[in-house]
């Protein structure tokens, strides 16, 4: 009983120190018919993020992985990203693959 407790803390530990790595401000630009969009992408430590995009808030949780994060939006979509020298690049359904720099 008590290895197995100590693998449950273990994993838990790793589990976030990962989520704490990628918690943080990211900014995308992207290049739309209308022109340049920005968007501002927050990871907090907690798992909750949200999205700001022109004026408009979209809230997300998320979760780390060994090479990158999952968000999950409120309408049960998964948009995988990965980990690349501290920024995300994230592929945005409808949109294509943004890469959101830490700000």
């Amino acid at each position: 009983m008590m290895k197995k407790m100590m693998w449950l803390l273990l994993f838990v530990c790793l589990a976030c120190s990962g989520r704490t790595d990628a918690a943080g401000s990211y900014e995308a630009r992207h290049e739309g018919p209308g022109g340049s969009v920005s968007a501002v992408m927050v990871l907090g430590e907690d798992g909750s993020g949200k999205w700001e995009i022109g004026g408009e808030v979209l809230p997300f949780s998320w979760s780390a992985s060994p090479d990158g994060v999952q968000v999950y939006t409120r309408d049960g979509a998964v948009v995988v990203g990965t980990m690349e020298g501290g920024n995300v690049r994230l592929d945005v359904p409808g949109v294509g693959r943004l890469l959101f720099v830490r700000r």
